[in-house]
């Protein structure tokens, strides 16, 4: 069966046997975001349940009428939660003080900047990230549409989260 086979009988019938079926076929997908965003090990299990239930959102809300592949709509799904709960996450490492035996201390991380090479991506980083100006003055103040502009925050989010 292929997805819309499956999401059919999901979405219709509540077949468990569907969800399972496309639960263990999307496994992979959310191991391979679970990764390649760098998600400290204490957090991948977390990730891995959030991420079966983007899953399970995906399936109940897609509609095939919109022209987009159930993957794609998944992964979209799937990246902005985990970039979501990336945010939120504490930047913290743990350092030895060799003064103290057994003495660990817990500091702040330092902030990581991305490696924005377009005067679009300089400026929304500046004043989105950096100032939390909203998308519309942003737009007022340099001309650049709101579509320009959501794209690229999505371009500065995939380059903060790769690093």
């Amino acid at each position: 069966m292929n997805d819309y086979e499956l999401i059919y009988l999901i979405q219709n019938h509540q077949d468990g046997i569907a969800l399972e079926f496309l639960f263990n076929k999307y496994k992979i997908l959310i191991w391979k975001y679970i990764h390649q965003y760098d998600v400290p090990y204490y957090e991948q299990d977390d990730f891995f349940q959030e991420g079966l239930l983007m899953l399970h959102k995906a399936v109940i809300t897609f509609n095939e009428d919109k022209n987009k592949t159930f993957t794609r709509y998944f992964e979209l799904i799937l990246k902005r939660r985990f970039w979501a709960l990336l945010k939120r996450l504490p930047k913290y490492e743990i350092k030895e003080i060799p003064e103290i035996q057994g003495g660990y201390m817990i500091s702040e991380g330092e902030m990581e900047y991305p490696d924005l090479k377009s005067k679009l991506e300089l400026d929304v980083y500046e004043m989105y990230y950096l100032n939390q100006e909203s998308i519309k003055l942003i737009s007022q103040k340099t001309g650049y549409t709101a579509k320009q502009i959501y794209n690229a925050i999505y371009r500065i989010k995939d380059k903060l989260l790769s690093k």
